[in-house]
């Protein structure tokens, strides 16, 4: 299945053809409140959705756990230096527009404390085209709807 090209000038990195699952529930509610007590500037929603990345000239793909206009979490055994830069090429879910995005290493988790918690990395976005920063509010704000929360839990039925 082709994706729709993007109309940036950059060449795609990685495989555009990701497979991605929001996940919404209660998640969501919890997530707001978070970034609240986290002073995040941005609302971030949980979802599990397949993020190829280019850092150094390596390739890379994994899952990333949470996403916003502001960055994305990556969840990885093997996280990349605090400080990296990084480019990245993902498809949000129910999309066939592959959003390119360059962004730096802000966090690592490397270890794991508790079950609640995984190994990754946070990676806040620095260049996003105006055009792909709107596709992505729209989806953000679509998933913090009380509908598309209860459309989209109904889904995994």
């Amino acid at each position: 299945m082709a994706t729709k090209p993007t109309k940036s000038k950059k060449a795609p990195i990685g495989n555009a053809n990701a497979i991605a699952e929001v996940s919404p529930s209660d998640a969501s509610k919890q997530q707001v409140q978070k970034d609240k007590e986290d002073g995040r500037d941005h609302q971030r929603v949980p979802v599990q959705l397949l993020v190829d990345y280019r850092s150094g000239g390596n390739y890379l793909f994994d899952f990333c756990r949470d996403l916003g206009t502001g960055g994305v979490f990556i969840e990885t055994t093997k996280p990349l230096s605090h400080g990296s830069v990084v480019e990245l090429t993902f498809t949000l879910p129910d999309s066939k527009e592959t959003l390119e995005a360059k962004g730096r290493v802000i966090w690592v988790q490397n270890t794991v404390p508790d079950k609640n918690t995984v190994a990754g990395m946070g990676v806040q976005f620095e260049e996003f085209t105006q055009e792909q920063r709107v596709i992505l509010q729209e989806f953000v704000d679509r998933y913090n709807k009380p509908a598309a929360r209860n459309k989209n839990t109904n889904k995994s039925a």
